[in-house]
């Protein structure tokens, strides 16, 4: 036997929102607040809410394979652009300059323009977290975005995503570790399986088909982990437990809508979700550097308490909603509005 072949039931159709994908994303963006939040109060990484990253990942190439595979390459890059540069310049461009005003630091151009382009993750360890820690994300996302567009052709070969998976894993793991660039080898070296397991979950649920291919190319892909673990010291924890977040939740989803209200307690995660690309970018500087600020330079509280600190995250927090609606509505209607200039070609693969 070479290979097997898998021939499913669509679960999903295409183009048509689904309400779990938006409350998902709401869940994955309140444990990383919840993360970031612990950490400025000094609480125990209990939960380890930094699992939301993967959430995301893993919704990010499930979607793509559901609704970008058969896209026209110009039309697919147009609208990955479009998602992801403007609210993040916006982001990046109020931090640089609430650096520079607040904290009398100005970063050399080359950190200006790595930034700017979105590569900051795979240049410099001191570029990785500037501005804040969470932007590595965006080189993460962009690579991710370009891997997809050069096997989005191929998806039902799910032996090539599974190995293209260990190949990139592997190879981020050893130049990083080789560049002595621990940021990229804690952060974003092992969440490289969560993206391809949302693109494997998303050819199957959506599409129906795919061929599992026992050969040299496979055989390698997947001896890249045994590489990872046992020679590079280093192991991607976080794919599974983020698979069992978003399963559970699914589950759970299921028996809460039955229950009278229930389907309207969820609407408000949803609508996290909605903007939970924004309230990542803007969040953790908020809460963190300039509520600090606020207490040490305005309130002159050289050691605030601890309730200080909860009462400055709550406010930071209300802050960052507000700008995040305001940002994700600006953008939403840049998206509208360039997209409706760009006429969409079908696409001519069979």
């Amino acid at each position: 036997m070479r290979s097997v072949r898998i021939n499913l039931t669509p679960r999903i159709v295409p183009h048509q929102r689904i309400p779990a994908i938006d409350e998902l994303k709401g869940l994955a963006i309140a444990l990383i607040i919840s993360y970031h939040c612990g950490g400025v109060l000094g609480n125990p990484n209990v939960i380890h809410g930094e699992v939301g990253v993967d959430v995301f990942l893993i919704l990010s190439g499930f979607t793509l394979a559901v609704t970008s595979a058969e896209m026209p390459l110009k039309q697919f890059f147009w609208r990955r652009f479009l998602r992801i540069y403007p609210s993040y310049w916006i982001a990046l461009g109020l931090f640089i300059w609430m650096l520079g005003k607040f904290y009398n630091v100005r970063r050399s151009s080359e950190d200006v323009w790595h930034h700017v382009i979105g590569i900051h993750g795979f240049t410099r360890l001191a570029y990785f977290s500037d501005y804040a820690d969470a932007y590595w994300f965006i080189s993460m996302i962009l690579a991710a975005y370009v891997v997809f567009a050069l096997i989005r052709k191929r998806l039902d070969d799910l032996s090539l995503v599974f190995a293209v998976s260990g190949y990139l894993t592997v190879l981020a793991t050893y130049l990083y570790e080789l560049n002595g660039h621990t940021g990229g080898l804690i952060s974003l070296a092992v969440r490289i399986p969560s993206f391809f397991a949302g693109v494997i979950a998303g050819q199957l649920l959506g599409k129906g088909t795919g061929e599992v291919k026992f050969n040299l190319f496979l055989g390698l892909g997947l001896l890249c982990f045994y590489v990872q673990i046992f020679f590079l010291n280093i192991a991607s924890n976080y794919t599974l437990p983020a698979i069992g977040i978003i399963l559970t939740w699914i589950a759970l989803r299921t028996l809460v809508i039955k229950v009278p209200g229930g389907r309207a307690a969820l609407v408000p995660i949803a609508l996290l979700g909605v903007i939970s690309y924004e309230v990542y970018l803007f969040h953790q500087p908020l809460v963190r550097d300039y509520m600090i600020y606020y207490y040490v330079e305005i309130r002159h509280i050289p050691s605030p308490s601890h309730w200080q600190y909860v009462k400055g995250i709550w406010a930071a927090l209300g802050v960052t909603l507000v700008v995040s609606i305001v940002v994700h509505f600006l953008v939403g209607r840049l998206y509208a509005l360039v997209l409706r200039r760009v006429p969409a070609r079908p696409s001519t693969a069979p």
